[in-house]
């Protein structure tokens, strides 16, 4: 059995996650002359940490975010939520991100603030199902797990 097939290790690895975007985010604001140097330093270890975290949580949350065709009903159930919640932070997201294109557009070289801040947002606005499904999920049952010899 894995490490993180409980609730608690799953939301730890979210939690991590979270705090790797949320870098890479304050990063994306601080993309401009007086601060490059510590927006780019902000740069290095973000993506790394919620991109890693991102794909262990893929793996973490197992079948729910798998195709469609492999799912049986509860499966989908779980994975449509996941997906409508997220939609609905991606939306969230796009606000944050058309509020600070507001406040970037009288700024010098606006386009690339934008544009570095929509990509953080839609990075994590990607990871969103997962980080959903991570924290929401119960442990799993350990009887599944017998006789299945460790990974």
């Amino acid at each position: 059995m894995t490490t993180t097939r409980t609730r608690s290790d799953r939301r730890r690895l979210a939690v991590a996650a979270v705090i790797g975007h949320l870098v890479v985010i304050a990063g994306a604001a601080l993309l401009r002359e007086p601060t490059l140097w510590f927006a780019v330093g902000l740069m290095g270890p973000g993506p790394c940490l919620c991109v890693g975290t991102a794909a262990v949580l893929r793996k973490a949350v197992g079948r729910p975010g798998s195709v469609a065709k492999d799912l049986d009903e509860r499966e989908l159930l779980l994975r449509n939520r996941a997906h409508y919640a997220a939609f609905q932070g991606i939306c969230v997201l796009m606000l944050v991100d058309l509020a600070y294109g507001l406040y970037a557009a009288g700024q010098p070289d606006s386009g690339s603030l934008l544009s570095s801040m929509t990509a953080a947002l839609f990075v994590f606005g990607t990871s969103l199902p997962a980080l959903w499904l991570a924290w929401r999920l119960p442990d799993d049952d350990p009887e599944d797990f017998e006789g299945v010899a460790p990974a």
